[in-house]
C-alpha cells in the first residue's frame, strides 16, 4: 500500500504522506462525558488506561471498616445525597487497584471525589425530566461506544468491578440521552470515506466518484447546471484543482471532498461540544457539594 500511495503521489505531485490523510478516515469518538472537563467517569469513559486511578499518596490510607464512611455530599432538588469513599473508588477503578500491600485502601484524590458527585448530578436530572433508561439502550450505548455489551470484557478492559462498571455505564447512557434531549446535534452522521479504486485506476474519472462528491457537497452543487452553484464555497475552493462534473469525478477529488467534509463535521462537534459544557456548567450551578477533609 505504501507503494501505492508513492506511485500515486508521483503522478498527482503530492507527497506521499498527503495523500494518505486524505485516503485513511479520521476517526472522532464522540464520548458523552469526555465533552466536559473535570466530568468524568474515570477512565472507564474516558479511554485511560487499567489502573490508573486518581489517588493521594499511598501514606493516606483507608481501613476496610472505613470505605463506606462519607467523603462528600451533594444537595440536588433540596434532596441530601451521600459519596462514599467506596463510591469514588469504584467509579474510578477497583478497590484491589487502590489495596495497598497491608490491606489498607489509598484515599481517592479530591478531583475523582468531585467528579464521582457530578457524574450523579447528571444523572439524577435526566431521571428528574422522566428519562429512563432499559436494558436496551444501556446495550446500545454500549455498542456504539465500546463496540461491545460484554460487561466482563468491559469492565476488564478498565480495570473496574463488573458491577461498578454496570452502574457506570448506566449513568453513561442516562447522560447521553439527556444530551440528546436537551441539545440539538446539528453535527449528524460522520461522513463515510470514498470506497478505494482497484490497482491502476487511482487517476480515472469514475461517475461513482462523481456521485460521492455531488451527495456529501450537498447545496454547493447545481445537478441542474451539472456545475458548483459557486465557486467561492468550501468544497469548490478545495477542489477547484480537480475537473468535476456530473457524470465523473476522480477518487483523489473524492478524497478531498471527504476531507473537506470531516473537518466541517469535527468543527460542528467542537461547537456541539461547547453547548454541552454551558448546559452542564449551568446544571451544577444550581447544586452544592461539600467535600469532606481528606488525607492525613
Amino acid at each position: 500500500m505504501a507503494q501505492k500511495h508513492a506511485a500515486h503521489a508521483k503522478e498527482t505531485g503530492k507527497s506521499a504522506d498527503e495523500l494518505a490523510v486524505v485516503r485513511f478516515p479520521i476517526v472522532v469518538i464522540l464520548m458523552v462525558l469526555a465533552l466536559v472537563a473535570g466530568i468524568l467517569l474515570g477512565g472507564f469513559v474516558t479511554g485511560g488506561g487499567a489502573g490508573r486511578l486518581p489517588f493521594l499518596s499511598s501514606a493516606s490510607s483507608l481501613s476496610e471498616s472505613q470505605l463506606d464512611d462519607t467523603v462528600a455530599t451533594y444537595t440536588v432538588g433540596g434532596k441530601r445525597n451521600k459519596v462514599t469513599y467506596r463510591d469514588a473508588i469504584l467509579e474510578n477503578g477497583s478497590l484491589s487497584a487502590a489495596e495497598n500491600s497491608d490491606g489498607s485502601y489509598r484515599i481517592p484524590s479530591a478531583d475523582s471525589v468531585l467528579a464521582t458527585a457530578r457524574s450523579r448530578v447528571i444523572a439524577a436530572e435526566a431521571e428528574r425530566q422522566g428519562i429512563e433508561v432499559d436494558d436496551a439502550k444501556v446495550n446500545a450505548y454500549a455498542t456504539a461506544t465500546f463496540g461491545t455489551t460484554d460487561m466482563s470484557s468491559i469492565s476488564s478492559a478498565y480495570g473496574m468491578e463488573q458491577d461498578a462498571a454496570a452502574v457506570l455505564l448506566r449513568e453513561a447512557t442516562l447522560m447521553s440521552l439527556l444530551r440528546d434531549k436537551a441539545l440539538e446535534n446539528k453535527a449528524g452522521e460522520a461522513p463515510e470515506a470514498p470506497t478505494e479504486p482497484t490497482e491502476g485506476n487511482e487517476v480515472a474519472m469514475t461517475k461513482e466518484y462523481a456521485d460521492y462528491i455531488i451527495a456529501l457537497v450537498g447545496k454547493e452543487w447545481d445537478s441542474s447546471a451539472g456545475s458548483w452553484a459557486s465557486n467561492d464555497g468550501p468544497f469548490a475552493t478545495a477542489l477547484s484543482d480537480y475537473e468535476i462534473s456530473s457524470s465523473g469525478a476522480t477518487y483523489e477529488a473524492a478524497c478531498q471532498a471527504y476531507y473537506i467534509a470531516y473537518q466541517q463535521h469535527v468543527s460542528a462537534l467542537s461547537q456541539y461540544s461547547a453547548e454541552w459544557t454551558d448546559y452542564v456548567n449551568g446544571l451544577l450551578n444550581d447544586v452544592s457539594i461539600n467535600i469532606s477533609t481528606i488525607g492525613i
